[in-house]
Protein backbone atom coordinates (compact mmCIF):
# COMPACT_ATOMS: atom_id res chain seq x y z
CA UNK A 1 0.00 0.00 0.00
CA UNK A 2 1.05 3.56 -1.00
CA UNK A 3 2.42 5.68 2.08
CA UNK A 4 0.60 9.08 2.55
CA UNK A 5 2.26 12.29 1.00
CA UNK A 6 4.17 14.11 3.72
CA UNK A 7 5.07 17.81 2.56
CA UNK A 8 8.41 16.61 2.06
CA UNK A 9 7.67 14.84 -1.06
CA UNK A 10 6.19 18.02 -2.18
CA UNK A 11 8.98 20.35 -1.19
CA UNK A 12 11.37 18.94 -3.70
CA UNK A 13 9.61 20.24 -6.83
CA UNK A 14 10.96 23.39 -7.93
CA UNK A 15 7.13 24.19 -8.33
CA UNK A 16 6.53 24.23 -4.39
CA UNK A 17 9.63 25.67 -3.00
CA UNK A 18 7.85 29.15 -2.29
CA UNK A 19 5.21 27.89 -0.41
CA UNK A 20 5.68 27.89 3.36
CA UNK A 21 4.82 24.23 5.73
CA UNK A 22 1.47 25.49 5.97
CA UNK A 23 0.58 25.73 2.95
CA UNK A 24 2.43 22.26 1.96
CA UNK A 25 0.96 20.70 4.38
CA UNK A 26 -2.88 21.65 3.02
CA UNK A 27 -1.59 20.40 -0.19
CA UNK A 28 -0.12 17.53 0.79
CA UNK A 29 -3.52 16.32 2.57
CA UNK A 30 -5.54 16.41 -0.59
CA UNK A 31 -2.63 14.81 -2.50
CA UNK A 32 -2.43 10.95 -3.04
CA UNK A 33 -0.22 8.46 -4.56
CA UNK A 34 -0.97 6.27 -7.90
CA UNK A 35 1.10 3.15 -8.12
CA UNK A 36 1.39 2.49 -12.11
CA UNK A 37 2.73 -0.54 -13.55
CA UNK A 38 4.87 -0.67 -16.63
CA UNK A 39 3.46 0.58 -19.46
CA UNK A 40 0.10 2.09 -17.66
CA UNK A 41 -1.14 5.15 -18.80
CA UNK A 42 -1.08 8.09 -16.16
CA UNK A 43 -3.15 10.18 -18.74
CA UNK A 44 -4.08 10.55 -22.38
CA UNK A 45 -3.81 13.55 -24.33
CA UNK A 46 -6.69 15.40 -24.74
CA UNK A 47 -8.16 14.50 -20.96
CA UNK A 48 -9.02 17.26 -18.45
CA UNK A 49 -6.13 18.03 -15.95
CA UNK A 50 -7.28 17.78 -12.49
CA UNK A 51 -3.56 16.93 -11.00
CA UNK A 52 0.24 18.26 -10.67
CA UNK A 53 2.38 15.27 -10.63
CA UNK A 54 5.76 14.94 -9.06
CA UNK A 55 7.21 11.61 -10.04
CA UNK A 56 7.94 9.76 -6.79
CA UNK A 57 9.82 6.43 -8.43
CA UNK A 58 10.61 5.31 -11.33
CA UNK A 59 10.01 7.25 -14.95
CA UNK A 60 7.16 8.08 -16.91
CA UNK A 61 7.70 8.91 -21.22
CA UNK A 62 5.87 11.67 -21.88
CA UNK A 63 4.80 11.81 -25.98
CA UNK A 64 2.50 13.25 -28.45
CA UNK A 65 0.59 10.96 -30.79
CA UNK A 66 -0.80 11.30 -34.51
CA UNK A 67 -4.43 10.14 -35.50
CA UNK A 68 -2.70 8.01 -37.74
CA UNK A 69 -1.31 6.27 -34.54
CA UNK A 70 2.66 7.78 -35.24
CA UNK A 71 4.30 8.86 -31.81
CA UNK A 72 6.80 11.46 -30.79
CA UNK A 73 8.36 11.32 -27.72
CA UNK A 74 9.11 14.19 -25.95
CA UNK A 75 10.72 13.57 -22.43
CA UNK A 76 11.34 11.13 -19.81
CA UNK A 77 10.44 12.38 -16.75
CA UNK A 78 12.07 10.55 -13.34
CA UNK A 79 12.22 10.46 -9.73
CA UNK A 80 11.77 14.15 -8.64
CA UNK A 81 10.44 15.33 -11.66
CA UNK A 82 7.19 16.81 -12.34
CA UNK A 83 4.39 16.53 -15.01
CA UNK A 84 1.67 18.79 -16.01
CA UNK A 85 3.43 22.42 -15.30
CA UNK A 86 1.75 24.01 -17.75
CA UNK A 87 -1.86 22.65 -16.93
CA UNK A 88 -1.85 24.35 -13.22
CA UNK A 89 -1.28 27.61 -14.98
CA UNK A 90 -3.78 27.30 -17.74
CA UNK A 91 -6.28 24.51 -16.25
CA UNK A 92 -6.51 23.24 -20.46
CA UNK A 93 -6.87 19.32 -21.75
CA UNK A 94 -3.37 17.78 -21.74
CA UNK A 95 -1.53 18.41 -24.49
CA UNK A 96 0.58 15.26 -24.27
CA UNK A 97 0.23 11.45 -23.15
CA UNK A 98 1.89 9.94 -20.52
CA UNK A 99 2.85 6.53 -19.52
CA UNK A 100 5.16 4.26 -17.21
CA UNK A 101 8.23 3.14 -18.73
CA UNK A 102 8.33 0.86 -15.65
CA UNK A 103 6.38 0.31 -12.18
CA UNK A 104 6.64 3.87 -10.97
CA UNK A 105 4.50 5.69 -8.31
CA UNK A 106 3.69 9.50 -8.55
CA UNK A 107 1.88 12.16 -6.52
CA UNK A 108 -1.41 14.05 -7.43
CA UNK A 109 -1.76 17.34 -6.42
CA UNK A 110 -5.20 19.33 -7.30
CA UNK A 111 -4.14 21.37 -9.63
CA UNK A 112 -6.93 23.84 -8.24
CA UNK A 113 -5.67 24.16 -4.41
CA UNK A 114 -2.15 25.04 -6.66
CA UNK A 115 -4.03 28.31 -8.36
CA UNK A 116 -5.38 29.34 -5.41
CA UNK A 117 -2.06 29.50 -3.75
CA UNK A 118 -0.53 31.34 -6.91
CA UNK A 119 -2.83 33.81 -7.03
CA UNK A 120 -2.34 34.68 -3.21
CA UNK A 121 1.75 34.66 -3.66
CA UNK A 122 3.61 36.54 -6.16
CA UNK A 123 6.69 34.98 -5.37
CA UNK A 124 5.08 31.58 -6.04
CA UNK A 125 4.01 32.93 -8.82
CA UNK A 126 7.50 34.05 -9.82
CA UNK A 127 9.04 30.62 -9.62
CA UNK A 128 6.06 29.32 -12.14
CA UNK A 129 7.51 31.65 -15.22
CA UNK A 130 11.32 31.02 -14.39
CA UNK A 131 10.39 26.77 -14.42
CA UNK A 132 8.11 27.72 -17.56
CA UNK A 133 10.69 30.02 -18.89
CA UNK A 134 13.09 27.10 -18.58
CA UNK A 135 10.68 24.72 -20.51
CA UNK A 136 10.51 27.48 -23.41
CA UNK A 137 14.30 27.54 -23.69
CA UNK A 138 14.65 23.76 -23.45
CA UNK A 139 12.05 23.60 -26.27
CA UNK A 140 13.51 26.05 -28.49
CA UNK A 141 16.80 24.25 -28.13
CA UNK A 142 15.50 20.92 -29.59
CA UNK A 143 13.93 22.72 -32.25
CA UNK A 144 17.00 24.17 -33.64
CA UNK A 145 18.84 20.70 -33.09
CA UNK A 146 16.16 19.81 -35.83
CA UNK A 147 17.14 22.10 -38.12
CA UNK A 148 21.10 22.70 -37.53
CA UNK A 149 21.97 19.14 -36.11
CA UNK A 150 22.03 15.79 -38.19
CA UNK A 151 20.35 12.66 -36.60
CA UNK A 152 23.85 10.92 -35.36
CA UNK A 153 24.66 14.15 -33.63
CA UNK A 154 20.84 14.34 -31.98
CA UNK A 155 21.50 11.08 -31.11
CA UNK A 156 24.68 12.04 -29.03
CA UNK A 157 23.18 14.53 -27.39
CA UNK A 158 20.58 12.64 -26.04
CA UNK A 159 22.87 9.99 -24.81
CA UNK A 160 25.51 12.70 -23.12
CA UNK A 161 22.20 14.13 -21.11
CA UNK A 162 21.70 10.35 -20.19
CA UNK A 163 25.50 9.96 -18.25
CA UNK A 164 24.57 10.05 -14.33
CA UNK A 165 25.45 13.49 -12.63
CA UNK A 166 27.94 11.80 -10.37
CA UNK A 167 29.44 10.54 -13.38
CA UNK A 168 30.02 13.55 -15.01
CA UNK A 169 33.51 14.20 -14.83
CA UNK A 170 34.56 10.83 -16.29
CA UNK A 171 35.67 10.64 -20.02
CA UNK A 172 34.10 6.51 -20.93
CA UNK A 173 31.12 6.02 -19.24
CA UNK A 174 28.54 3.24 -19.50
CA UNK A 175 25.13 4.42 -19.76
CA UNK A 176 21.36 2.64 -19.73
CA UNK A 177 18.89 3.70 -22.40
CA UNK A 178 15.65 4.44 -20.25
CA UNK A 179 13.62 3.15 -22.91
CA UNK A 180 13.89 0.19 -26.02
CA UNK A 181 15.24 1.60 -29.50
CA UNK A 182 11.92 2.26 -30.55
CA UNK A 183 11.46 4.32 -27.84
CA UNK A 184 14.07 6.34 -28.55
CA UNK A 185 13.43 7.03 -32.25
CA UNK A 186 10.07 8.08 -31.05
CA UNK A 187 11.80 10.78 -28.79
CA UNK A 188 14.09 11.67 -31.86
CA UNK A 189 11.03 11.75 -34.08
CA UNK A 190 12.78 9.09 -36.66
CA UNK A 191 11.78 5.92 -37.65
CA UNK A 192 13.66 2.50 -36.32
CA UNK A 193 15.76 1.78 -39.04
CA UNK A 194 16.89 5.32 -39.10
CA UNK A 195 18.05 4.92 -35.36
CA UNK A 196 19.65 2.21 -36.34
CA UNK A 197 21.12 3.75 -38.88
CA UNK A 198 22.85 6.82 -36.45
CA UNK A 199 23.54 4.29 -34.26
CA UNK A 200 26.13 2.14 -36.50
CA UNK A 201 27.36 5.11 -37.53
CA UNK A 202 28.46 6.27 -33.72
CA UNK A 203 29.86 2.83 -33.22
CA UNK A 204 32.08 2.33 -36.95
CA UNK A 205 33.69 5.77 -35.70
CA UNK A 206 34.26 4.64 -32.16
CA UNK A 207 32.25 7.41 -30.30
CA UNK A 208 30.05 4.47 -28.14
CA UNK A 209 29.69 0.89 -28.42
CA UNK A 210 26.49 -0.80 -27.71
CA UNK A 211 25.32 -4.28 -26.03
CA UNK A 212 21.60 -4.23 -25.93
CA UNK A 213 20.42 -1.45 -23.63
CA UNK A 214 23.27 -0.64 -22.16
CA UNK A 215 25.51 1.83 -24.28
CA UNK A 216 29.09 2.49 -23.53
CA UNK A 217 30.64 6.64 -24.50
CA UNK A 218 34.21 5.65 -25.61
CA UNK A 219 35.46 9.46 -25.57
CA UNK A 220 33.04 11.78 -23.74
CA UNK A 221 34.74 14.82 -24.02
CA UNK A 222 35.65 14.32 -27.84
CA UNK A 223 31.75 12.88 -28.10
CA UNK A 224 30.41 16.57 -26.94
CA UNK A 225 33.02 18.36 -29.73
CA UNK A 226 31.22 16.10 -32.25
CA UNK A 227 27.71 17.53 -30.93
CA UNK A 228 29.33 21.13 -30.94
CA UNK A 229 28.42 23.95 -28.37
Amino acid sequence: MASAVTIYDLRGASLMAPFTDEQLEDLAAHSFVVALSRGELLFEEGTASAHFYIVRSGRIRIARRSPEGNELGLSVVEGGGTIGDLSVMDGLARSATAESIDEAEVIAVPADRIRNLLTSSPEALMSVVEELASIVRRLTGTQSDLVFLDLPRRLAKLLLTYIPEWRHDANQVSVELPMSQAGIAAQLGVARQSLNTALRTLTRDGRITVDGRRVTLTDVAALKSYVGP
